[in-house]
């Protein structure tokens, strides 16, 4: 056994054994493209068939006709012509097939021997039984054909060799037989040397085929291996952005965590550089939030942090602005496009929200119920101002407003 076909065996029951992975194998594809290979030739190799024993069938007719053996030609003809109608038949149900691509291969393998078989037996048979009744000139032509048409099948059947060999003995081995029966040295001879070349052409096709069947499983097996690897750089790629999606964003509320809230507003600078568009940048702030989770529990606190990301997220829609949660009870909005006249309209609506909801807060000094700090900085994304100045203004907007007792507002605009 060669290298190749070691890794052709070991790749097929690899293969076989994970065929969940793989719904089509790259042995199967293999043996699918074999078969093709065989039934595409068909029309062309029964035509030469016909061909050759037309040829034949009247030499033969005009020998036997003096002996009034014709009809025994006419009848072996007919019995051929059958044969291969049976073939083209055939040949016309595999091309009408709905599904090619992935069809029982061995079925029409067996298929496909079994009308190679009978076609060569009948050409061989009757060659052998026709041999005694002709001259020694018919005999010399017919020898001619068969080793013609045995020579012949070879670019039509080599993808085969089980095909290939049983037409060549069905086709060679009677008049090789009929040879040696005579036991005659000539007969002898040519029987011996028919022998010869039976054996030197199956050892030529059994090389031809084990460099086509090399050939298609390199391809079919690469092909395989492309689709795992391509299948592996998909699965990477998934948990790529998986891990992507777990670094940017907040575990508890869902919202996006510190770290893309500065890629965020970087690329917000980035995008609108030099545009002179409005931004607005806004920090908030949970009033006595350490306080409220001693009195009321750190169950109870993520449930607040929960909460006033929903009342964020019911507020804030556009698809480039951005909210986060930056740490503890700290959160921030990225509003491009908005000047600091719309986005306090918009964080005066989350105020009134949130004061709606009355959530108790005995620990606050500055309500009896739950409140937010706000910080605002609003700047206009031109050169000589930077994401980073922005967010300054927004940090001293938002210590301004606890220095001034919390529960506020407190504007800075560049």
């Amino acid at each position: 056994m060669t290298e190749s076909q070691h890794h052709y065996r070991e790749r097929k029951l690899k293969i076989n054994s994970t065929s969940e992975a793989h719904p089509v194998s790259s042995f199967n594809l293999q043996q699918q493209e074999l078969v093709k290979f065989l039934y595409s030739r068909v029309v062309g190799g029964l035509l030469i068939t016909l061909f050759i024993s037309a040829v034949a069938s009247t030499l033969a007719y005009i020998e036997l006709s003096i002996q009034g053996g014709e009809n025994w030609v006419v009848g072996w003809f007919c019995l051929l012509c059958v044969i291969l109608l049976a073939r083209l038949q055939l040949h016309r149900l595999f091309t009408g097939l709905n599904k090619k691509t992935n069809f029982e291969h061995q079925k029409w393998h067996n298929l496909f021997f079994v009308g190679v078989l009978a076609s060569g037996l009948v050409q061989g048979v009757g060659a052998a039984l026709l041999m005694p009744y002709v001259t020694i000139n018919v005999q010399i032509i017919l020898h001619s054909l068969l080793l013609g048409m045995s020579a012949g099948a070879i670019a039509f059947l080599s993808t085969s060799l089980l095909i290939y060999n049983a037409y060549l003995v069905a086709i060679m081995l009677p008049v090789t037989l009929w040879m040696l029966s005579r036991q005659t040295l000539d007969g002898v001879l040519l029987g011996l040397i028919y022998l010869f070349m039976m054996t030197a052409i199956s050892i030529s096709v059994k090389r031809m085929n084990t460099l086509i069947n090399d050939a298609l499983y390199y391809r079919y097996d690469n092909q395989a291996l492309v689709e795992d690897l391509r299948g592996l750089l998909e699965s990477v790629s998934n948990s790529n952005k998986a891990l992507e999606k777990i670094s940017t964003t907040d575990e508890l509320t869902g919202l996006s965590n510190y770290r893309a809230f500065r890629v965020g507003l970087e690329d917000v600078w980035r995008k609108y550089q030099e545009s002179n568009m409005p931004v607005s940048l806004v920090k908030i702030n949970v009033d006595y939030f350490h306080e409220y989770n001693v009195k009321y529990g750190l169950e109870m606190g993520d449930i607040i942090l929960r909460d006033i990301a929903r009342i964020l997220g019911d507020e804030v829609t556009q698809p480039d602005q951005l909210i986060a949660r930056l740490n503890g009870a700290e959160f921030a909005l990225i509003l491009p496009k908005l000047n600091c006249e719309n986005a306090h309209l918009l964080v005066r609506r989350i105020f009134r929200t949130l004061e709606s909801k009355q959530i108790e807060h005995e620990k606050s000094k500055a309500d009896h119920y739950l409140t937010i700090s706000v910080g605002l900085s609003c700047a206009l994304v031109a050169t000589g101002y930077s994401s980073r100045s922005l967010l300054s203004r927004a940090d001293a907007a938002l210590k301004l407003a606890g220095k001034k007792g919390m529960n506020r507002i407190e504007i800075l605009k560049s």
